[in-house]
């Protein structure tokens, strides 16, 4: 028998809207219907069905992956499945130890990072050229006080008494998915990244759960998932399907050939969301 998935019980408890087609639960993100679990797994869908979902939500487009791909490709997901601190490079060990010397990690309360975390949370996106920050009301309900309860884990780094970054954790019955991620930029060189992912994965790979951190950043990049790969995650790829309402189908179509423009153009947040729209245009059209 199978066994559902903790967050998807979660979300159908808080009155999240889900939508449910050929065995696979759907939830709405920045627009688009995505698979409602965070664990990455591929899905077949027939298109009758992919038309069907886009109806029912109201959503504009659905995207979703439906098999794992030996060679390197344009898409992927990060993975760790096998943590060992004495395998990692010396190098890796040493500024794992030192991070050590000036952090403490232990798990937080959401309802503590609700009040204490912001700036923290405003601070680190000083480090993106194209992050966008949501606003402390998202902040303390969405990502934190909404989650008391939930099959979350939050966990905080240290420097002294002052939170240094965090990290936000999806907790399923076989998988871990890390949602969150963020270094205050002041205490760098202190090193929290270090510290707070090793705990995590000593933590999570002790119960046996692999750890994946989501998939290729399309509209921003921030250079997290080439830090984790120095701790034993590699890239899992995989290819990209995307399934458009008709309308949005046309303008794909019509703006694609002017991508180029498109990406010279002041930034806004429409103009952000078009270059997104676009990026992952230009990836799923690689697998054609």
């Amino acid at each position: 028998m199978q066994t559902v998935d903790p967050y998807i019980t979660w979300l159908q408890k808080t009155r999240s809207p889900v939508f449910e087609s050929a065995g696979t639960w759907w939830r709405p993100y920045e627009g688009g219907l995505v698979p409602a679990s965070t664990k990455p797994v591929p899905i077949q869908l027939k298109a009758g069905q992919a038309e069907a979902l886009l109806r029912m939500s109201g959503s504009h487009l659905l995207r979703y992956f439906s098999r794992t791909i030996e060679a390197p490709s344009d898409f992927w997901y990060v993975s760790c499945a096998d943590y060992d601190f004495e395998k990692l490079p010396g190098k890796m060990r040493t500024k794992i130890r030192r991070a050590y010397k000036d952090c403490t990690v232990r798990e937080l309360d959401p309802v503590w990072l609700s009040k204490h975390g912001q700036e923290c949370y405003y601070a680190a996106f000083a480090r993106y050229k194209d992050g966008r920050p949501d606003s402390p009301e998202i902040f303390i309900n969405r990502c934190c006080l909404s989650c008391v309860g939930g099959p979350f884990q939050f966990w905080g780094v240290f420097v002294g008494d002052t939170l240094a970054g965090f990290a936000k954790c999806v907790v399923g019955n076989d998988y871990v998915t890390m949602v969150v991620f963020k270094i205050h930029p002041d205490y760098v060189h202190s090193r929290p990244a270090y510290a707070l992912i090793d705990t995590i994965l000593r933590t999570y790979m002790a119960s046996g759960k692999p750890i994946d951190n989501g998939f290729k950043p399309v509209s921003h990049a921030t250079g997290m998932q080439d830090f984790l790969l120095q701790f034993g995650f590699r890239r899992v790829y995989c290819d990209l399907q995307i399934v458009y309402r008709p309308a949005v189908r046309v303008l794909v179509d019509a703006l694609y050939p002017l991508k180029k423009f498109v990406a010279q153009i002041p930034d806004s947040r429409i103009t952000s969301a078009v270059r997104g729209l676009l990026a992952q245009e230009q990836i799923r059209r690689s697998f054609v």
